[in-house]
């Protein structure tokens, strides 16, 4: 074999730090494991303590080496589905905190100074705690949630967006991190997890509940309350027509004394109509009275005949006119009526259209979420307790 084939035969320097980087990982968790106490009840294998308690929710612990990287290769795990980068995302948080020196300097423990801190903590295999996480939740603009045994649940918000990607880690033995996954998952794929608090949500279905049996029996009050008071309002007046009462009653803002007077003048302005009706009426038929001339037996009649009268009869007198047009009248309201119905037919078969538009839309929406890709469908993580830092 040439050179140059045994050069490409070699793995590259990547491969071989990952490989070595695997080993030096595996051979940290066997003597971590070894050297965990085993009075806690929390070992993988075990139903009680942390595993029991994860379990019950559905979840699991997907365990890192102990080799003072822990707390970066459980957030990389979360973040990206595997620990490989637990260098990067060390000096990435370094970096954040360097940025914001006044956010952390204050909280360095022991007087230690504050480049003497990040310059330990950038150091591969030394412990990283609270401060380490906030920057990293801050950095990456996620929320870290940590679980602990027999405690609830402590997130640490690096955002307030509503939707930001949730990471989940397990504190254990006072001193190890660990990833937290749901309980049949494997892969290499971002855990996605995200809480769901059962008391907020009981009680704003509570609260809810309560807010609509108020509304209904408010809404039920104010409807007796109109209806006693168009009665009232129908008794002092004789008006039978309610759809009438009730308008006025809203116009006059329901006060019952002046929606009787209200009404009471307008049943008098349309009583004077009537009597003036009546009497042009009248006035028209004494001022085109039918002569005696034009009778059958008049003179008019034996003079000129039948033809005459039908001559004099074809000038129709104004309330023969009105008659006909009366008559006429009809047929233009029907069509009208019948133009009318058939507008209502178009808007109703519009607005069924647009029913079957927005039906369709919230189908393919419910679809769409039925078949969501599985690297980015979440796993809800029931809780009935939180604390936020």
């Amino acid at each position: 074999m040439s050179r140059k084939q045994a050069a490409k035969a070699r793995p590259g320097k990547a491969e071989t730090e990952r490989k070595r980087d695997e080993r030096a990982a595996r051979r940290a968790l066997a003597r971590e494991r070894r050297n965990r106490p085993q009075t806690e009840g929390e070992g993988v294998g075990t139903g009680g303590g942390l595993t029991g308690q994860l379990q019950a929710l559905g979840l699991r612990l997907r365990e890192v080496p102990g080799d003072g990287n822990c707390l970066f290769r459980a957030l990389g795990d979360q973040l990206e589905g595997h620990s490989r980068n637990h260098l990067k995302h060390r000096q990435e948080t370094v970096d954040y905190m360097i940025k914001q020196r006044e956010d952390f300097e204050p909280f360095v423990e022991d007087d230690v100074p504050f480049e003497k801190h990040v310059a330990n903590l950038a150091q591969p295999g030394t412990f990283a705690g609270n401060d380490a996480i906030v920057a990293f939740a801050r950095n990456n603009q996620v929320n870290v949630v940590i679980h602990q045994m027999n405690a609830p649940l402590w997130q640490i918000r690096g955002t307030d967006k509503s939707n930001a990607q949730e990471l989940h880690i397990a504190y254990r033995y006072g001193e190890h991190y660990d990833s937290v996954r749901k309980i049949n998952d494997n892969s290499e794929t971002p855990a996605r997890l995200q809480t769901e608090m059962l008391c907020k949500n009981e009680t704003n279905k509570k609260e809810n509940l309560q807010l609509n049996k108020e509304e209904e029996e408010s809404e039920e009050e104010i409807r007796d309350e109109i209806e006693d008071a168009v009665q009232k309002v129908r008794n002092a007046t004789g008006c039978s027509d309610a759809h009438l009462i009730v308008q006025v009653l809203e116009s006059e803002n329901y006060s019952i004394e002046s929606a009787i007077f209200t009404v009471l003048q307008m049943n008098e302005v349309k009583r004077l109509h009537e009597e003036e009706a009546h009497e042009a009426l009248a006035n028209r038929q004494k001022s085109h009275p039918q002569s005696a001339l034009w009778e059958e037996n008049g003179s008019g009649a034996r003079i000129f005949g039948t033809q005459g009268v039908e001559n004099n009869k074809a000038p129709t007198s104004l309330a023969e006119g009105n008659q006909s047009s009366k008559k006429q009248a009809p047929k233009v309201s029907n069509r009208q009526k019948k133009d009318q119905q058939r507008l209502e037919k178009k808007r109703r078969q519009e607005d069924r259209h647009r029913q079957k538009v927005l039906a369709g839309k919230s189908n393919n929406a419910d679809n769409n979420k039925s078949r969501v890709d599985p690297e980015t469908q979440v796993t809800l993580v029931k809780t009935v307790a939180a604390l936020n830092i």
